[in-house]
């Protein structure tokens, strides 16, 4: 999509400095072609999105229109995903499930994946509260890159332990088995043989456990733009990749009618949905070398660290001739590492933008409050989606004045 000038700075006004930009159809499209591209092999499958990624009311709204799913890993996510979402549509995963939240998740008949010996313990306290419990268990085994920390290992007893423990629960049921890897290749190879290891721990089970669901997480690649391909050595699969290999091995392996497929992709919808525009402000000289100072940080453009240079281009105030040049793109903090691009190629002068592409996921959500606050998000026909924040929005949860101290006893020993 082409930008112009006038339109990008008549925002820039609204919000008070830099801002996001979110194609909502995209991520519709995204979504939408993910689910299809599954269920054209498994016809039950279904996707959760992945809130981590990016928890913007948007989204949801997107999510709850087209009958989603949503994946969360705290409280505070399945908050926010149940003012869009039923439920039975919440997918509650993450190392550190407080007894209330298990309570009130399992109560109103969300997913829940038990991830480790203290979430069992919980649980067996909530037993004597009556009612049924279906839990899901995450399961981990190695892989390419070693063995994650993360749920109960199924090849050194972990798993058999975590069965027998709930087996002597009553009214508990395990019917659902996921796990989650994080590689850098994400190849296709290595969903379909998520798939392979859940549907033969299912297999294996089968006498004890009735297996509804087989989650095999997230990790996907998304559309990538060729600047960010080129910093992987391997080939990027796209949905229908994916697709073909995980629909053969649920089919190969699949011993019940009533399985269903679950897949929780966060970055391969939103990655490519929202791109970050800010102004430069100033061009100087130091030593020989250009430096273009522009309104935002490292902090936004690269929240996460990542070692992957964010594709950037720049849409300037007017038509001049242009003298391209080599630039350092610095950012407003005070911090002498701010340095966004070492090595930016084009003729930049003060009002012009800087855009960000692929800043959907682990941006806004992810961007600490330092020196400037999060900046605001508008669509692409210019409506706002998000204030930028401020003094107010931020220090909001502070305590201000001694009224609202609340002194709590020392329990005696």
């Amino acid at each position: 999509m082409q930008y112009c000038h006038e339109f990008l700075a008549a925002l820039s006004r609204r919000a008070g400095g830099s801002y996001y930009l979110f194609d909502t159809e995209r991520f519709r499209s995204n979504f939408l072609g993910f689910r299809q591209a599954l269920r054209r092999y498994v016809s039950c499958a279904e996707v959760a999105y992945a809130f981590k990624a990016n928890y913007m009311p948007a989204i949801g709204e997107i999510l709850r229109d087209e009958h989603g799913m949503g994946e969360v890993v705290s409280r505070f996510e399945y908050d926010v995903a149940s003012r869009y979402l039923d439920p039975e549509r919440i997918i509650f995963n993450g190392p550190v499930k407080r007894k209330e939240d298990l309570r009130y998740a399992l109560t109103r008949g969300s997913h829940v994946n038990l991830d480790a010996f203290s979430e069992i313990d919980q649980l067996r306290e909530l037993v004597g509260e009556g009612g049924a419990w279906r839990v899901g268990l995450r399961i981990c085994f190695p892989h390419g890159e070693g063995t994650s920390r993360f749920g109960f290992h199924c090849d050194n007893g972990e798993l058999n332990q975590a069965l027998n423990a709930l087996a002597k629960l009553p009214g508990v049921e395990v019917n659902g088995l996921h796990c989650h890897f994080s590689t850098r290749d994400r190849r296709a190879e290595d969903f379909a043989l998520r798939v392979e290891r859940l549907m033969a721990v299912a297999k294996r089970l089968a006498c004890r456990y009735s297996i509804k669901t087989i989650n095999i997480g997230g990790g996907f690649f998304g559309s990538l733009p060729e600047a960010l391909r080129q910093g992987f050595s391997v080939p990027i699969p796209d949905a229908q990749a994916y697709a073909a290999a995980i629909g053969k091995a649920f089919s190969t392996g699949l011993t019940s009618e009533e399985l269903k497929l679950i897949a929780e992709p966060g970055i391969a919808l939103v990655g490519d949905t929202m791109s970050l525009v800010a102004e430069v402000i100033e061009v100087r000289e130091r030593f020989g070398s250009l430096h273009a100072v522009i309104d935002t940080s490292v902090n936004a453009v690269n929240p996460t660290n990542s070692r992957l240079k964010s594709p950037c281009f720049s849409i300037t105030k007017c038509r001049r001739k242009k003298r391209v040049s080599r630039y350092r793109l610095v950012g407003n903090t005070c911090m002498e590492h701010d340095v966004i691009d070492s090595d930016f190629t084009g003729s930049l002068a003060s009002g012009d933008f800087i855009m960000f592409a692929n800043r959907g996921a682990y941006s806004i959500n992810y961007t600490p409050a330092f020196i400037t606050a999060p900046p605001a998000i508008f669509d692409l026909q210019g409506n706002l989606l998000k204030a930028a924040d401020n003094s107010d929005s931020i220090l909001s949860t502070y305590r201000t004045d001694d009224s609202r101290v609340v002194t709590i006893q020392k329990a005696c020993p």
